[in-house]
């Protein structure tokens, strides 16, 4: 068995940006990683396969391949009609690493129904979402924010990256130079999750240990920093704590847990990995649980690269829920708006609720239910499921 499927991993790509992600990091990866695209533009799933990423269209009978505009309730019907047609790509599958980008229609809208998609099948998921630029307005800020908690309500680790954070020092650069150090820096913190179990060094991260660590992360930031010469391990370190994306150095000393991947060439020394972990301890709490891997690669001789994911809200291994094995997904549910408020747990409103009397159907009380999949279709939708309104 090869060793990609061994690992149980799939990188999926949604949306244009997310698919021109996942190419970016399948890229910069190599042979090995098993990766998927989805999307409704059959354009933009064209030149993310020129790439060599595997595409597949969503939507060819609703949207005939033009994309969603920008809506993300096409987004996310397109992917209630073709989940099923997803289902063959995720045998032996157990983790998924999820790209996204917000703000738009395909990534705002599929991602989600994806991700819920996946966590019913007993699948792990780490989502990479970014948020827009400030300078691309108020409503692709509004829209994106609004798709996180239904992202967060399923994901099991999430990593939110905003655009302005990972561009932050690219004023002065050149557009095409800037968008590939942005995207290398991704897919420098994507690969690490491949690298760390296909390509171990003295101290390797096993793909069990990986997938439990997903499983607890809830929501997570990334850094990465490197370094070349005499004191690398010194300065890599320093780097890591100035790093933008890790809020100069606030992320790492509020985690609860925390991944690190050291990736180094033949030349690494023992010496250099207990200098970077003693500084790396020190930037963190005394009681945050620390999982670290180190990658050997002729590729990385000369320099040290550290990749950390740090997770703030941490959950207890018991508080884990048990998976069960991935099954065939059930039939798609009717298709709906998104709900006036999002349906996480965590983020309803406990203002006043709008009565529909006690079983909830108002006006249709005494009418015959229209019953489909076991829904009472006559229950307007946000009493169906739990949503509160406030008048």
């Amino acid at each position: 068995m090869s060793q990609e499927l061994q690992s149980g991993l799939l990188l999926l790509g949604v949306g244009g940006g997310g698919c021109h992600l996942a190419a970016s990091v399948l890229a910069s990866y190599g042979d090995g990683m098993r990766a998927l695209g989805v999307d409704t533009d059959a354009l933009s799933n064209r030149q993310a396969s020129s790439g060599g990423l595997n595409c597949l269209l969503l939507g060819g009978a609703r949207l005939a391949g033009h994309g969603t505009g920008g809506d993300a309730i096409k987004g996310r019907l397109v992917a209630q009609d073709d989940m099923q047609n997803l289902v063959p790509h995720l045998q032996g599958v157990r983790t998924v690493v999820l790209t996204a980008c917000l703000g738009a229609g395909t990534g705002g809208g599929a991602a989600p129904e994806i991700i819920k998609a996946l966590h019913d099948m007993g699948i792990a998921t780490i989502c990479f979402v970014t948020l827009p630029f400030g300078f691309e307005g108020e409503s692709r800020r509004k829209a994106a924010e609004r798709v996180l908690p239904m992202i967060e309500e399923n994901a099991d680790s999430m990593v939110v990256i905003a655009l302005d954070d990972l561009f932050g020092d690219a004023d002065a650069v050149l557009l095409d130079e800037a968008i590939q150090k942005a995207e290398g820096v991704i897919a420098a913190g994507i690969t690490m999750v491949w690298r760390l179990v296909s390509k171990p060094g003295f101290i390797q991260m096993d793909a069990e240990r990986l997938h439990a660590m997903i499983l607890r992360g809830g929501n997570a930031r990334f850094g990465y920093a490197r370094s070349e010469g005499v004191n690398r391990a010194t300065e890599v370190a320093a780097a890591l704590r100035g790093c933008r994306l890790l809020r100069s150095g606030d992320a790492l000393a509020k985690s609860n847990a925390l991944l690190l991947g050291i990736l180094a060439g033949p030349d690494l020394r023992l010496a250099e990995i207990g200098e970077i972990m003693g500084k790396v301890r020190s930037m963190c709490k005394a009681e945050c649980d620390i999982e670290m891997g180190t990658v050997l690669d002729a590729q990385f001789d000369g320099r040290v690269e550290l990749v950390v994911m740090t997770f703030e809200s941490w959950a207890a291994a018991t508080q884990v829920e048990t998976r069960k094995e991935a099954a065939p997904l059930p039939e798609p549910p009717v298709a709906e708006d998104f709900p006036i408020q999002s349906g996480s747990k965590r983020t309803r409103s406990k203002g006043s609720k709008l009565s529909f009397g006690a079983t909830g159907r108002g006006k249709f009380q005494n009418v015959e239910p229209t019953i489909y999949n076991g829904q009472d279709l006559d229950i307007p939708t946000f009493v169906r499921r739990g949503i509160q309104l406030d008048r």
